[in-house]
């Protein structure tokens, strides 16, 4: 038994003091020595984290740090009630509870635990916790804007989020860009970084190509992976700073080192094309292939297209197809339409017009103009889809203004013979002349007739 005569608040003090010094032992050995709820949540510290304790075996460790938290908890401690329910919340060193993971939570937030409040927050977005499922956004963002009017830049980043998203609240850009300064302010990365894409795109904020790039600078040298992949392009293309290849080379680098799946993509291409580097094509698969490990669809579409052109490499339509089908189902356009040409001609993959017309057909959504034009045509001649020449003037409409001079000497077609929309002969010699204007050599021909 401790014949210590000082209060427990002082025996705490001195080992809260160890423990900064890392003399975890020490400290150990003075907060087993009383019974206060802020020994035993430094107590489960040192077990969760595996400050000074010699318990090798993980799981007995959470066990034992569990126990601690909800001693610590039951004594009325704010830190340790909030600990408490992530034991609950993830089972460590108990049953999982997600009822009793609130429960302390809550417990810890009207503590004005800022950490509670933002698991809080957590909890509800995903329906844990909330009466009314229709308004677990709202409770959510309550949550977040408590945890924020407390100081808490997590708090702050996530309210920002919710005006960005319009989460519980109706969208404003303004507010979210008011909230992103103020996580930013102290020092949040993530808050940096998505203040920087605000300038970036003009939303909330004046567009300010200088300011991105300030942002995005500070949040990745706090080591955020997505903005030092974004200062190599800022760098690389002279936006908001001077271009310099070394620079964005650097960059590229330290973000693919921390396993930023675009980073190496951007560097694949950097030598592919010989941007800063000497063209190596041998290296260019290898990041292209890093990145589509870590789930880069840009790298997985170049890689369809390696194999497609033979780059580096022997052509393997087979291949190509594969690397085109997978990036074409998480949604990348060129390579939907890249994949509904193979297809559509039968290259490393059994003709079907049905199948390529589905591909051309999500292309053409998502905006890529070469898809466009093709759906129409495949509209308009009735391949692998029912004959709709009112559909086909759509796509092709869609196409030509977008500047695809076969689309618009298509669509100069349509109004000169009445093809799925009413003849009319000054819009066919207008959209003639624009594609003629680009050099299509139908068009010039069409549009000297028309003269």
């Amino acid at each position: 038994m401790s014949t210590d005569k000082r209060t427990a608040e002082e025996i705490c003090a001195e080992a809260n003091e160890l423990y900064g010094q890392k003399r975890y032992a020490e400290a150990i050995a003075l907060w087993k020595s009383v019974e206060s709820g802020e020994a035993l949540y430094m107590l489960g510290i040192c077990y969760n984290y595996n400050f000074g304790v010699d318990e090798p075996d993980e799981n007995k460790r959470g066990a034992i740090a569990g126990e601690y938290f909800i001693k610590a908890a039951t004594l009325g401690h704010a830190d340790a009630q909030c600990f408490a329910g992530l034991c609950y919340l993830h089972g460590i060193g108990v049953e999982k509870d997600e009822s009793k993971a609130v429960g302390w939570l809550k417990k810890s937030a009207e503590q004005n635990c800022t950490q509670a409040m933002n698991n809080l927050a957590l909890l509800c977005a995903d329906g844990i916790g909330v009466d009314d499922a229709d308004k677990k956004d709202e409770e959510a963002l309550s949550w977040f804007m408590k945890s924020a009017e407390l100081g808490d830049p997590t708090g702050m980043l996530y309210v920002g989020i919710g005006y960005y998203e319009g989460l519980g609240v109706k969208s404003d850009y303004e507010k979210a860009a008011e909230y992103y300064a103020l996580a930013a302010e102290k020092g949040l990365p993530e808050a940096m970084f998505r203040l920087g894409e605000l300038y970036d795109d003009g939303e909330g904020v004046k567009r300010n190509p200088i300011e991105a790039f300030k942002y995005y600078k500070l949040a990745a040298q706090s080591n955020h992976a997505k903005a030092q992949c974004y200062v190599g392009w800022c760098y690389e293309n002279g936006c908001g700073v001077a271009r310099n290849m070394s620079e964005a080379l650097k960059w590229y680098e330290i973000s693919a080192h921390n396993n930023y799946f675009q980073a190496y993509c951007n560097l694949g291409c950097c030598y592919e094309e010989g941007r800063g580097v000497k063209h190596d094509m041998k290296t260019a698969i290898e990041m292209y292939e890093k990145g589509a490990e870590l789930g880069s669809t840009d790298a997985i579409y170049n890689l369809g297209n390696v194999y497609a052109f033979g780059k580096g490499v022997k052509v393997n339509n087979e291949l190509a197809v594969e690397y085109y089908r997978r990036a074409a189902e998480s949604g990348h356009a060129e390579a939907q339409y890249n994949l509904g040409q193979h297809i559509h001609n039968g290259i490393g993959v059994e003709q079907d017009d049905e199948e390529a017309a589905f591909w051309f057909l999500q292309a053409a959504k998502r905006g890529d103009s070469d898809a466009q034009c093709k759906i129409a045509l495949f509209y308009m001649e009735g391949i692998g889809v029912d004959e709709d020449p009112q559909q086909a003037v759509e796509w092709f409409m869609k196409s030509a203004r977008q500047g695809d001079p076969e689309a618009q000497y298509a669509l100069g077609v349509c109004y000169n013979e009445g093809l799925g929309v009413e003849r009319d002969v000054d819009e066919a010699r207008e959209w003639y002349a624009r594609a003629a204007e680009q050099g299509n050599s139908n068009a010039k021909k069409a549009l000297k007739k028309l003269k």
